[in-house]
């Protein structure tokens, strides 16, 4: 008795069990082997009535080639439809990636005409870079962006510097940010309060935020306001 060993994906398992359903058959294994010995694959031999003595391993060995080719023949168009439905899916995705960019960029012109329009006549048109040098800081936390990412890239693209929290994201003018550093190092108390002295309005807002943060802290070292983590 010999044993032939079909290794199949589910797909391919379910299908034989289905048609071996339909066909009558309880056992899938008697069902695959009707299918193998009643296909073409006796074509030059009865292999129904050659006996045990006349097979020799040449028959053996031509048997186990057409098996192989009938079962490629099986599992062939499987395989196709899978790389088929692979290649949609990928196709796919691009496609849902290309639709997302435009609506992006969309969005992005849409508001940048929103708030040229918003202009008073005659009055320069007043860029991102401009808001932020006239503000000091913009944070995401009190902005409403229909694409964050897409806003904070352009602002570090065109000079800006973003400061990457635990919880938002904040840009800063280059100047800005330098001087409030500066200023760090000479404030050489502990106290909120009294350091608020030494500080703008916009410099203490941002103060207030990092020490939330834990990004800045006051060196009992030193005496003075250290920068930790940017």
């Amino acid at each position: 008795m010999k044993t032939l060993v079909i290794k199949l994906t589910d797909e391919e398992y379910k299908q034989l069990e289905e048609e071996a359903s339909r066909q009558g058959f309880a056992i899938l294994s008697y069902y695959v082997k009707y299918k193998l010995l009643s296909s073409p694959l006796s074509d030059g031999m009865n292999i129904s009535t050659t006996t045990s003595s006349n097979i020799t391993p040449q028959i053996i060995d031509e048997i186990m080639k057409k098996l192989e080719r009938k079962i490629q023949d099986m599992v062939n168009p499987f395989t196709a439809e899978v790389e088929n439905l692979k290649q949609k899916i990928a196709d796919l995705s691009e496609k849902i990636d290309e639709i997302e960019s435009k609506k992006s960029e969309e969005s992005e012109a849409k508001y940048e005409k929103t708030r040229q329009y918003s202009q008073p006549t005659g009055e320069k048109k007043k860029t991102v870079m401009d808001i932020l040098k006239s503000q000091g800081a913009i944070y995401e936390s009190e902005v409403k962006l229909k694409n964050p990412d897409l806003f904070f890239e352009k602002i570090e693209k065109q000079g800006g510097k973003v400061l990457y929290t635990d919880k938002e994201r904040i840009a800063v003018d280059i100047d800005f940010f330098n001087n409030f550093v500066k200023k760090l190092s000479d404030i050489h108390t502990p106290d909120d309060v009294e350091a608020q002295k030494y500080l703008t309005k916009q410099e203490h807002k941002l103060f207030q935020k990092l020490r939330q943060l834990g990004i800045i802290y006051f060196d009992n070292n030193t005496k003075a306001w250290k920068l930790s983590g940017i």
